[in-house]
């Protein structure tokens, strides 16, 4: 009898280490990199941090940008549908001919770059298309493309169509379309072209930007009453409170030493992800409860806050389950990469690897 039961002991070990295991290997392994928007001054060596992404082997790589489906969702005043209609009707003025079926035609057109990358027409195409197709992730990574590695190898007739197409590099830069600063012209977008990748996948969520912004502006109202009222009394519990919160979101001289010389290993820290939930929070949850703290309204731009990261992150799952991706990249605003791992590592099915880690 002690035999069976010990024979049945080993089987269920072995049953569970197995279990264990086929877990692991189903885990889809994810990257979320905390990003500076505008890197225009930096004098990094970004090539080091392409590469250290490249070495992950990712088989998606995201960005923050918005779905092309969910602009139809937003209301017209809302900054992103904005921002973005611009650009569209940019495009959109200078080639007001459009194929019947754009869908077809993208998928078409990928099709032929994928076997060779040199139809610069076909690109040009490609990426008046994604604008008008209302993908702006893509639009963008195609007139990178056309701008940073296609365009040095255009003929006169190209050169002068593509300007009749896009006008100037100036102009696509005043527009928005393209922005060389950014983190995508810095490192994502040269990361998928040298992983000879086709695309950029989309996954913000501006489902919850209006109840944030009533959030943040009553809150901004609150703080400032309570630094005014700090001003007006040194003495009061609540100068305390701001003398407390200027302190806790400081780095030190050593802190910010470090920090400066190499801000996206910096950006990826527990410590950065403490003190920048303090700079976008007026201080943030530690300050709950203190005098003069807009408690009750910080808590409001926290819950709205962690709901467009939650849209994000299921954004990111969907799409990579949908291509049965095994690892992948995600280059989102620094302000993000805390609550979006916290949020990914509930998740049984994916194994969070900090930027850090990598190698």
């Amino acid at each position: 009898m002690m035999r069976t039961i010990q024979k049945l002991s080993f089987a269920l070990i072995l049953l569970v280490a197995f279990t264990i295991k086929l877990n692991a290997q189903n885990q889809i392994e994810i990257v979320i990199v905390g990003s500076a928007h505008n890197n225009s001054k930096s004098t990094l060596n970004f090539q080091a941090i392409i590469d250290k992404l490249k070495n992950f082997k990712p088989d998606m790589v995201f960005g923050e940008y918005l779905p092309k489906d969910d602009y139809s969702k937003l209301e017209e005043s809302n900054w992103a549908k904005e921002l973005f209609k611009k650009e569209h009707d940019y495009l959109e003025k200078l080639n007001p001919e459009s194929p019947k079926n754009i869908d077809a035609q993208i998928k078409k057109d990928q099709k032929a770059l994928a076997k060779f990358a040199y139809y610069h027409k076909t690109r040009m195409n490609l990426a008046v298309n994604y604008a008008k197709n209302w993908d702006r992730g893509n639009a963008d990574y195609q007139i990178f493309v056309l701008e940073n590695y296609m365009k040095q190898h255009f003929g006169r007739e190209e050169l002068a169509t593509y300007t009749k197409m896009f006008g100037s590099t100036d102009s696509l830069k005043k527009i928005g379309f393209y922005r060389p600063g950014s983190e995508y012209s810095k490192i994502y977008f040269p990361l998928i072209y040298q992983l000879q990748q086709d695309r950029i996948y989309n996954m913000d969520c501006q489902t919850y930007d209006k109840p944030w912004g009533e959030a943040w502006s009553k809150t901004d109202s609150l703080y400032k009453i309570l630094i005014g009222k700090a001003k007006t009394d040194s003495s009061s519990l609540e100068a305390a409170t701001v003398k407390a919160i200027e302190k806790y979101w400081s780095y030190n001289k050593d802190e910010a030493k470090v920090f400066n010389a190499d801000p996206y290993a910096g950006m990826n820290t527990v410590k950065y992800g403490v003190l920048d939930e303090a700079w976008n929070f007026y201080g943030g949850s530690h300050f709950y409860g203190y005098a003069g703290f807009p408690t009750e309204t910080v808590k409001e731009m926290v819950a709205q806050w962690t709901l467009r990261n939650e849209g994000m992150c299921k954004n990111i799952i969907e799409q990579a389950k949908a291509k049965k991706a095994k690892r992948v990249v995600v280059g989102v605003g620094a302000s993000h990469r805390k609550w979006m791992e916290e949020i990914l590592a509930k998740n049984p099915n994916v194994k969070i690897i900090n930027y850090n880690d990598l190698h």
